[in-house]
């Protein structure tokens, strides 16, 4: 039964500093200065975080020279208390600045300033909640309301702009709070936001009795809380739900965040404001958020994580810190991955004062990543601990003392006993470039033939075979812009007939809207299943570059006979990828057919190897990946717009900006830029032993290639091959003159047909392998390794999630995978492993 609504006044608090205060419509202004003074004097300006001194500006808006004889100036501090030496006196029209090597005190970060006469009456007052990143000032000039500035006008008219605000969700209960579920929001940009006609929703924003729209005259000041209660939106939050916060068009998320069950205290953004979103200590409603510093409440912890492949694969440790013996039968253990199930621990399972639990990777059912959570919840589903890490650890992540510590890196695992806690905490490590194996082709690579000028925002690049004429595609993000040229036999391009410009990719609801600024389109893909189709991957709206809008558009080459190609499907997966920044969302994507992932993927959604019968329709599954992550999720997508992910890779790389699959070799690229020294990674589907999983494996860039902003990437088809080689391609951003360049790459060697079986033999004839090699070029086995559960490495199939360690395969780690011109070592190396076939892209 819902809540009857009830007015704004009575459910919405606004919270500056931590001071509540109720009002209708809703802003968080400053403290009201007093009535005004007689002698027409103001504070005009001040500034509470200079580079060499803080400083007051008052300003006289009267008609008469004001004496300011004994008049005092204050922060919000009686006891500090400043006086203007006799004589001091201001002008009609003028300024006059008081810094603090004259009045003897600084201003703080939530502070005020105050100024007296000389018989002790206000003259004037401003109040802030945090330091301006330039000043506070009145606009207009002496007589408008305080705003945060872009520039200072120190001692002269404030005529600069106000500084623009902006707004996030910062914490969140939904397990009924003082007095019920509520959502704060919090401004942490350098201005006022006004959130009039803003809608909240939870997870079902498509009902209209669950969407609650923020009145007009409701803004936000910088620095300013603002909840939004249970009593007001008229609906409650659930153990799995979401918070959503659309702008004033009802349409474009400005923020959200889903969680997968109650959290014990609330959700919160750590660090207040800004980071990713993980449990609190305790609520802070209308303050800021804290995570730190408090010990768990319940006798069984959490103790110590592997998230990075142990052994046999990551693990969760839980401790009794408690006297008494606990049966923790039914208690689970879940990540931060919303399609991941809580996996509980067996019947029976007790546990004595000091004794462990493990929950290994065979029990849980998927790995942990390396931005990822723990979370313990007892037998009646109640979180009773939880711990995040931003990133994996060397050696584990665990409690330090055992118990009730601090979580930190650790020097020596010890699973199953107590930490190994070092006297000083250990930081944990920052990420770095893995080890690469050489590029398996030609060092040399130069701007492709042809002079071909491209717009200065390049991002993703795709080939397309066909035995008729091979296609290249390529985007532009700045613009939208959509290429396509023919590869000729020796690979180098042309303008298609028909493409001679490019032609810009519009999202459908900009198709009566000309002028829109389009899709920031970084990633092109073709699906052999659909050769008219092209689909392009986007991470925001150019028209508002701060919000994420991480989308999958198709657009019908039937329909590209104009300047404009507008969208025919469209898939929003913001919802189900990480929370990322505006600007490091989807960078990549590429399509990947049934029959390469067939029993060779893990699906995280069953727990179980692949089956393209567990989404019809979908017809193959298209690979995106995300610029802040640095990780590769799967998704299969639906003509009605529905979008299911099924798996998620990690790279082992500080970004991957590019996705090429190379059907010859079975070997899905993840390239990086000059962040990670142009390195990428080659997920191998599939294990040694035929499970399902993936191994990852790097090689270096060509040393010809400059280590540039290169966000393009892709590989001819082995069809195209000339003496053992064949065209690689990659395209820069940031230029336009030579952004296009190519080099090459070895082959996939032809198997030689086996043998006939001889007449009269009983043997089975040996098979006649066909074109296609199954190992991949070269590189050394990461932490990024993945097989099915319990076998000893992680799967990598989470948000963020790890592969964990490294697998015995051949592929992994014999060496055979360095795909050199045809040898008679590689042909050996391939005659054992030769089971892949070699695939045409059909145009």
């Amino acid at each position: 039964m819902q809540a009857q609504r009830t007015p704004l006044a009575a459910a919405v608090a606004l919270i500056i500093g931590g001071s509540a205060a109720l009002a209708a419509p809703l802003s968080a202004s400053a403290a009201p200065s007093p009535t005004a003074h007689a002698s027409g004097v103001v504070i005009n300006e001040v500034e509470s975080n200079g580079d060499t001194t803080d400083w007051i500006e008052l300003a006289n808006t009267g008609d008469a020279p004001v004496d300011l004889s004994g008049w005092a100036v204050k922060d919000n501090d009686d006891a500090r208390d400043f006086r203007f030496p006799a004589g001091t006196s201001i002008q009609p029209g003028a300024y006059l600045v008081v810094d603090d090597t004259q009045f003897g005190f600084g201003l703080g970060k939530e502070d005020q300033a105050r100024i007296f006469d000389a018989s002790g009456a206000p003259v004037d007052a401003h109040s802030w909640a945090q330091h301006a990143d330039v000043s506070y000032a009145r606009l207009p000039d002496g007589v408008g309301d305080f705003v945060q500035t872009t520039t200072s006008s120190k001692a002269a008219a404030n005529d600069g702009e106000a500084a623009t605000g902006t707004v996030v969700i910062n914490e969140i209960e939904s397990s009924g709070g003082t007095p019920g579920d509520w959502v704060e929001l919090f401004n942490p940009g350098a201005g006022a936001i006004d959130l009039s006609g803003y809608v909240l929703t939870d997870n079902s924003p498509e009902d209209e009795t669950h969407r609650f729209m923020l009145p007009e005259g409701t803004t936000l000041q910088a620095g300013a809380y603002l909840v939004v209660e249970e009593a007001d939106f008229a609906f409650g939050l659930g153990g799995g739900d979401s918070a959503m916060l659309f702008a004033a068009d009802g349409t474009t998320v400005v923020d959200e965040h889903s969680w997968t069950q109650h959290a014990a205290t609330s959700y919160g953004r750590s660090p207040n404001g800004s980071g990713a979103f993980t449990e609190t200590s305790e609520p802070t409603k209308g303050a800021e958020n804290l995570f730190t510093g408090v010990a768990p409440t319940s006798p069984v912890v959490i103790n110590e994580v592997e998230s990075n492949g142990g052994t046999p694969g990551d693990w969760v440790e839980v401790y009794n810190r408690g006297a008494d013996t606990v049966d923790i039968s039914g208690w689970t253990v879940v990540d931060d991955n919303a399609g991941h199930t809580p996996a509980p621990a067996p019947a029976a399972t007790v546990l004595a004062p000091g004794e462990f639990f493990v929950y290994e990777e065979s029990l849980l059912g998927f790995g942990l990543g390396s931005g990822d959570s723990a979370t313990l919840a007892d037998a009646a589903g109640t979180i009773v601990d939880t711990t995040t890490w931003i990133d994996h650890v060397e050696v584990s992540w665990a409690r330090c003392a055992d118990g009730d510590g601090d979580f930190r890196a650790t020097t020596a695992s010890t699973k199953g006993a107590l930490n190994a806690c070092s006297d000083a905490p250990v930081e944990t490590p920052v990420p770095t470039a893995p080890e690469a194996e050489p590029w398996n082709g030609s060092p040399e690579v130069t701007p492709i033939a042809g002079g071909i000028t491209l717009g200065e925002d390049m991002s993703g690049l795709d080939y397309q075979y066909s035995p008729e004429g091979s296609t290249l595609w390529a985007v532009d993000n700045g613009t939208g812009n959509l290429y396509r040229f023919d590869v000729a036999s020796d690979g180098s391009v042309s303008p298609a007939a028909g493409w001679e410009a490019p032609k810009r990719v519009r999202f459908q609801a900009d198709a009566d809207n000309p002028s829109a600024a389009g899709p920031d389109a970084e990633g092109v893909t073709v699906s052999a299943d659909q050769p008219e189709s092209v689909y392009v991957g986007s991470e925001r709206d150019n028209a508002d570059k701060s919000t994420n809008k991480n989308t999958i558009l198709k657009v019908n080459l039937g329909d590209a006979t104009g300047a404009d190609v507008v969208a025919t499907t469209e898939w929003d997966l913001t919802a189900s990828l990480p929370q990322v920044g505006a600007n490091t969302g989807i960078e990549a994507i590429e399509w990947v057919a049934d029959s390469e992932l067939e029993g060779k993927l893990l699906d995280e959604n069953t727990g179980a190897p692949y089956d393209s019968a567990n989404y019809p329709g979908a017809d193959g599954l298209f690979f995106v990946a995300v610029e802040e992550t640095a990780g590769v999720y799967a998704y299969a997508l639906f003509d009605d717009g529905r979008a299911a992910r099924v798996a998620t890779l990690e790279s082992g790389l500080g970004g991957v900006m590019a996705l090429d699959y190379d059907e010859s070799t079975q070997t899905l690229w993840g390239m990086c830029d000059n962040g990670c020294g142009g390195t990428s990674a080659l997920f191998h589907f599939g294990t040694a032993d035929g499970s399902a999983g993936y191994t990852v494996t790097h090689v270096a860039r060509p040393a010809g290639l400059p280590d540039t902003n290169n966000e393009g990437f892709t590989i001819a088809a082995n069809e195209t091959c000339i003496d053992g080689t064949r065209a690689a391609y990659w395209l820069e951003d940031g230029v336009q003159t030579d952004a296009l360049k190519q080099g090459s790459i070895a082959c996939a060697p032809i198997e030689t047909p086996a043998p006939t079986q001889p007449p009269g033999t009983t043997e089975p004839p040996g098979s006649t392998e066909t074109p296609g090699a199954t190992v991949a070029p070269g590189g050394t086995t990461t932490p990024g390794a993945s097989t099915v559960p319990g076998d000893g490495a992680a799967h990598g199939n989470g948000p963020d999630s790890a592969a964990g360690g490294a697998d015995g395969g051949a592929l992994a780690t014999t060496g055979a995978e360095h795909l050199v011109l045809v040898t008679l070592a590689a042909l050996a190396a391939l005659a054992l492993g030769g089971l892949a076939l070699t695939r045409r892209r059909d145009a």
